[in-house]
C-alpha cells in the first residue's frame, strides 16, 4: 500500500507541474511565437520540439516534488495515538 501511495504521489507531482507549465507558460508564448516570430514550418517543429523538452523536465521535476512530499507526509508524526 506504501509503495502505491508514493507512486501516486510521484505521478500527481508530475502530471500538475506539467499542466501548470503547460497553461501558463508554454501556450502562451507558442502562440505569441507563431503569430510573431515564426517564418516556415522549420521554425514551428524547432519550438515545437522544445516545448516537449521543456514538458518533459517539468514533469520530472514535479516527480521529484511529489516523492518529497510524500517522504515529508510519512515522516510526520501521526496524531492517532
Amino acid at each position: 500500500m506504501k509503495i502505491f501511495a508514493r507512486l501516486l504521489c510521484i505521478l500527481a507531482g508530475a502530471l500538475a507541474l506539467s499542466f501548470l507549465v503547460a497553461i501558463c507558460v508554454l501556450i502562451p508564448v507558442g502562440q505569441w511565437y507563431e503569430g510573431s516570430r515564426a517564418r516556415s514550418f522549420d521554425d514551428l517543429s524547432d519550438a515545437y520540439a522544445l516545448s516537449l523538452v521543456i514538458q518533459a523536465i517539468t514533469a520530472v521535476i514535479g516527480g521529484w516534488l511529489g516523492n518529497r512530499l510524500f517522504r515529508k507526509w510519512r515522516r510526520k508524526p501521526s496524531d492517532r495515538t
